[in-house]
């Protein structure tokens, strides 16, 4: 039996722009455009490597894209690209992957992971560089600190207890249920570090775990969510089970193919791919 895609979305803060990272087999990943408001979907490119979802953001309007990537060895780099594109406006190589990649402030500046505002200046952004303290200072690691949870809570979750990967995130879905976001280490099937999620009842206290589920949230009055390679919506009953279940888009049969970015000047495309 094969393995499911694992997908990881990025949503924009102020818009219903989102990227999905689907990624498999291991060293392939793919970049998604997807539209929330009418499930439309944008191909992006793939990479033979490996993107640090954690440590990658969309801008508040949905138009630009921060990401961490690296191909193993020395060759490592941050890019500043038009979402859902890799191909980067802005490059920033980097040769380990201490720091890298970046979070958004809510005005669309760029918080550069590993040494603040200096990554962003390093890539020559003055019209995205952020103030000095717009964000927590960032450290090496899955999600720079606490930068992670803190762009969390520009879309909605609350931070509301532990840090790093401690953190404990939460988003009322009605009145009765809590969506619940943490973070797993070594959880079979997944990365080194991988988001988990469960439902709290608001009343009871009582927890439903979710262990399938990759990344989650919501969109309007639906509960959205990735598992098993598909994205899928749901509501929730008062006890928690679900109810009009319905598959968005599968992602497991997509394979590898070298695909230029429209704007991408280079000649020699597929030879580097």
């Amino acid at each position: 039996m094969s393995v499911p895609a694992r997908l990881h979305v990025i949503t924009a803060a102020n818009a219903p722009a989102a990227i999905i990272l689907r990624r498999g087999p291991a060293g392939e990943v793919a970049t998604i455009g997807w539209n929330r408001e009418n499930d439309s979907f944008e191909m992006g490119q793939w990479l033979k490597g490996r993107i640090y979802e954690y440590r990658c953001d969309l801008s508040p309007d949905g138009r630009h894209f921060v990401y961490f990537a690296g191909k193993g060895g020395t060759h490592y780099w941050t890019g500043v690209s038009r979402s859902p594109w890799l191909f980067a406006d802005y490059l920033l190589p980097q040769d380990s992957t201490w720091g890298g990649g970046g979070k958004f402030t809510p005005d669309g500046a760029l918080w550069g992971l590993g040494s603040g505002p200096e990554k962003a200046q390093d890539m020559n952004l003055p019209e995205f560089t952020s103030k000095a303290d717009a964000m927590p200072g960032s450290t090496n690691g899955f999600h720079g600190g606490n930068t992670y949870a803190t762009a969390m809570t520009f879309r909605g979750w609350s931070h509301v207890s532990g840090d790093r990967c401690d953190a404990i995130l939460t988003k009322n879905i009605d009145k009765d249920w809590t969506l619940e976001l943490g973070f797993a280490l070594s959880a079979k099937n997944r990365a080194i570090i991988s988001s988990r999620y469960a439902l709290l009842d608001s009343k009871t206290s009582a927890r439903i775990e979710c262990p399938d589920w990759e990344w989650a949230d919501l969109w309007k009055n639906d509960l959205q969510y990735a598992a098993k390679g598909a994205l899928w919506s749901c509501r929730l009953n008062k006890d928690g089970s679900q109810r009009d279940v319905t598959v968005i888009r599968d992602f497991n049969d997509m394979r590898f193919e070298a695909i230029k970015a429209p704007f991408d000047p280079t000649p020699d495309f597929e030879a580097k791919t």
